[in-house]
Formats: C-alpha cells, sequence, structure tokens
C-alpha cells in the first residue's frame, strides 16, 4: 500500500494548555515532546484565498500563508493531533488549522491533517 511507503519524516509535537494570563483563559503550546510519523506532505494553497489573498498581495507583495494536507496511515498516537497543534515537516513549522480528519476503509485508515506554515520560511 502506498500509505506503507510514505518518506516525509513527520514531528507532532504535543500540545500543552497554559494559563494565557488573562484570568480564565487557556490557551495552547506546543512542548518539547514530539512524537515521529511516516506520511506524505502534499501542497494545498494559500490560506485566504481570493479576497483576503488579494489584499495580502496588494499589501505585502506575496500571499504570506502556505498551507498543506499532511497525510499518515492511522495509529493510535494519531490521536494527540488536534487543532493548533505543531508540526515539523519539510524543515518548517506547520500550525494545524482544522480539526485532522479520519479516512477509515475496509482497505486503507489514515488521517488528513490541515497546516499553515509557522512564521516565515528560512
Amino acid at each position: 500500500m502506498i500509505l506503507d511507503k510514505a518518506n516525509e519524516v513527520i514531528k507532532v509535537f504535543h500540545t500543552e494548555w497554559v494559563d494565557n494570563g488573562y484570568g480564565g483563559g487557556k490557551s495552547p503550546v506546543a512542548s518539547e515532546e514530539y512524537t515521529e510519523f511516516k506520511g506524505f506532505v502534499l501542497p494545498t494553497g494559500f490560506a485566504g484565498a481570493g479576497w483576503a489573498a488579494n489584499q495580502r498581495f496588494a499589501s505585502q507583495g506575496y500571499a504570506d500563508t502556505a498551507r498543506v494536507t499532511v497525510v499518515i496511515k492511522w495509529k493510535p498516537e494519531l490521536s494527540l493531533v488536534d487543532q493548533w497543534a505543531r508540526i515539523e515537516a519539510q524543515g518548517l513549522l506547520w500550525t494545524v488549522v482544522q480539526q485532522p480528519r479520519r479516512w477509515s476503509t475496509r482497505r486503507v485508515d489514515y488521517i488528513t491533517v490541515l497546516c499553515e506554515l509557522k512564521g516565515d520560511p528560512a
């Protein structure tokens, strides 16, 4: 199966919820601990397609937030991947922007994770 031959190393950092400093809320923070998986990184496009991308293009000269979809064969350890989790793939840090989706049939079982580039690429 193609998912068994995934060639990208994906580091999923564990998420910790810490006090946000405003008295009552919690904010997600990536810890130093991570779990490695093998998967595929598929380019998905830019965040804010359409009008928002055009506004960034006009004001900054480029659309600055790249998006990718990460595909990983299902393992129980993947339950720690959640919205706002931090992922390292292709030498870049990404933020999970949607709840990961699990796709399960008789023959395949995998998740897809939509991520946005965190910060500027080096």
